[in-house]
């Protein structure tokens, strides 16, 4: 990877582009126009050309839209690209070397790339071939997913097995550390395993990075088993960086530059993201699982002015979108939503119905405000009343108070004025009371929720070696020996929430519709009783979380409606600020594995706290366990973790429901 490129180059590079010539290399018309050149500008709808290029300055200026530039800079802008992307793509066109400089680890990023591009098209030659794979056939036919789109996506079939992976390795020059480096296998946890294949029986869908190299794979299970998920993705690698990669960009990114708002299409899916770059929407992508983050939204950014966004047209979808657009928002992307009809996605919609009809919906797509009050409105029994109107208008509020562009706001706030028919003044006040509910404090990396003038409680990388959700709970340093005494367990109650304990309702709150919910709630049954819990308040939303999973329906929202203005000041914070556990590379069972851990280590440090003094024998031996068992809660696998944990509730009696 380049440490620099020097400034020398980059003149040469310009110097040697003709401006003209390349404008003309996207298939934008150039037209002499006496000592200058003229087109259409390519980066907004016009028809008196109006983009200006001078050759001999090599310079161009739109005096329609007032874009402006050099080649570097027009490539980065109509491609998506970014600047050393630009400057290396323009180096290569023209014959300018560059010297680089290589870190220490691009040998190794290099041979896993190569290894995940072989092994991409060895998967689709077992689609194409193998009797195994007649199941993976199958499927892609009744999804009219033909050779074309198979060849063109590199879709393909992962044997099921260990043994194939590593022969396959073997012939071709690879490891099995190789291979387990890549996220392809799980190594062995005993003498004589060989461990196993993550994506065994999957049918596979290539993940390629903005560069169109192969960096990762998403499995769909194709027989339902409620041991595993319907996707297995890879885990992050040192070529994987799930925050860092859009499913399609790399096709689409140069096609978001040509749309006539540079708009970009979002949606949920590898499938849905196919489906509409092959019937004419080559502007769209998708994120990996649920996950859209704020790197996402900084990658569109360099390519977009303004999202389209096409989920699932139900309770999870419409939550989904929201805080899509919220984070878009905040980047001040304006947000268009598309719903389809009769729970349609776009893949089964455009199975049944010509683009044209998808391009209608598409251009008649309403403003984040529109559907907002529309999906709030929907939640309500008497949605006309007044505490629904507060609440409806709160969330609306939320959701504009992302925005830090005046303009964009303002625009928003009219809008909302007049589809809930109440005074824009008004509303202007709400918004600046929500703007001022205090956002809580950066935790330090290595604090684990401690009050102020408190020692670090430690913790440590997750076992996959991948980074976590939130700053405080990545990049920890290894534990002290003693890492001194946390206020008691009754002194805790009455302090704000914890950080740590806040993080997990966030992260609780951002699953309320996942198809993990479910698991999260045995996980919280079996490990995190009443006493961990240092707030009422959090324990409060976690019974209430439990109960919403348990009985279907939301519980939340009456709850939180019923709770005293400081405490709905926090519950505030949890809305605000839920998309963060979106943002994980990890898997929602390990992020939750990870938090038990981390709340129990809290726990055991409040109850060291509260001992007696030194020189109570009794208190002095628990001091010394508990001390102990925070070394190894900070270094055990999570196996180890459940047995230590059942080892205190056993200890202390404690009765935890199922």
């Amino acid at each position: 990877m380049a440490t620099g490129i020097t400034d020398a180059t980059v003149e040469e590079i310009k110097a040697r582009v003709d401006l003209a010539d390349l404008i003309s290399s996207y298939g934008i018309p150039v037209k002499i126009a006496g000592i200058s050149k003229k087109a259409c500008c390519p980066f907004h709808h016009e028809k008196t050309p109006s983009f200006n290029i001078n050759d001999t300055k090599g310079f161009y200026h739109c005096f329609g839209c007032g874009e402006s530039g050099d080649a570097i800079k027009f490539v980065m802008k109509y491609e998506g690209l970014t600047f050393i992307e630009a400057v290396k793509k323009l180096a290569d066109q023209c014959g300018v070397k560059i010297e680089e400089k290589e870190d220490p680890e691009a040998g190794r990023r290099k041979r896993l790339l190569a290894l995940l591009a072989e092994l991409a098209q060895f998967y689709h030659r077992c689609l194409l071939k193998t009797k195994e794979a007649e199941l993976a056939r199958t499927y892609l036919t009744e999804r009219d997913l033909g050779d074309k789109i198979q060849k063109d996506y590199i879709i393909g079939y992962a044997p099921n097995g260990v043994a194939t992976i590593l022969k396959w390795g073997e012939k071709y020059g690879y490891s099995a550390a190789d291979l387990e480096a890549a996220g392809v296998i799980k190594g062995p946890t005993r003498p004589g395993d060989l461990g196993y294949h993550r994506f065994g029986g999957r049918l596979m869908f290539s993940i390629r990075d903005k560069q169109g190299r192969v960096v990762g794979f998403s499995g769909r299970q194709l027989v339902d088993s409620k041991k595993s998920g319907k996707y297995v993705n890879s885990p992050e690698t040192a070529v994987f960086k799930k925050s860092n990669v859009l499913y399609g960009f790399d096709k689409a990114a140069a096609a978001i530059t040509r749309t006539p708002n540079r708009e970009v299409i979002v949606c949920e899916g590898q499938i849905d993201c196919i489906r509409l770059q092959t019937s004419g929407f080559p502007n769209a992508v998708a994120g990996q699982g649920t996950a859209f983050t704020e790197e996402h939204v900084r990658m569109l950014k360099k390519a977009a002015d303004q999202v389209a966004l096409v989920y699932d047209d139900d309770g999870a979808g419409h939550k989904a979108t929201i805080k899509s657009a919220r984070l878009c928002l905040a980047a001040e992307l304006p947000v268009r939503v598309v719903s389809l009809p009769n729970g349609d996605d776009p893949d089964s919609y455009l199975r049944s119905h010509p683009a044209d009809d998808f391009r209608l919906m598409l251009d008649g797509a309403e403003s984040i405000m529109s559907f907002q009050v529309r999906a709030e409105r929907a939640k309500e029994k008497n949605p006309d009343s007044v505490d629904a109107v507060n609440r409806i208008t709160k969330e609306l509020l939320l959701t504009i108070a992302q925005c830090p562009g005046a303009i964009l706001r303002a625009t928003m706030l009219e809008e909302v004025a007049k589809l809930m028919k109440l005074p824009n003044a008004a509303l202007r006040e709400e918004l600046e009371k929500v703007k001022a509910v205090p956002q809580p404090s950066p935790v330090p990396r290595a604090v684990l929720g401690r009050g102020a003038g408190q020692p670090a409680v430690t913790a440590p990388v997750a076992e996959s070696g991948d980074s976590t959700v939130y700053d405080e709970l990545d990049d920890y340093e290894p534990v002290d020996d003693d890492p001194g005494p946390l206020a008691g367990e009754a002194a805790a109650t009455v302090l704000p929430p914890p950080p740590k304990e806040m993080a997990f309702c966030e992260f609780l709150l951002a699953n309320e519709y996942s198809e993990e919910a479910k698991n999260l709630d045995g996980l919280i049954g079996e490990f995190l009783p009443r006493e961990v819990f240092a707030h009422d308040f959090t324990w409060a939303f976690v019974e209430t979380w439990r109960a919403e999973i348990a009985q279907g329906g939301d519980l939340i929202a009456p709850w939180s409606d019923a709770l005293p203005p400081e405490e709905r000041a926090w519950f505030d914070r949890l809305l605000m600020n839920q998309h963060r556990a979106l943002e994980s590379s990890l898997d929602v069972s390990d992020i939750a594995e990870e938090f038990v851990r981390r709340l129990w280590i809290e726990h055991l440090t409040r109850i060291r706290g509260a001992l007696p003094a030194t020189g109570d024998a009794a208190a002095d031996l628990k001091r010394m366990k508990i001390t102990l068992d925070l070394k190894r809660l900070n270094s055990v696998k999570w196996s180890s973790v459940k047995e230590l944990i059942r080892d205190w509730l056993q200890q202390s009696q404690v009765k935890v429901e199922g």
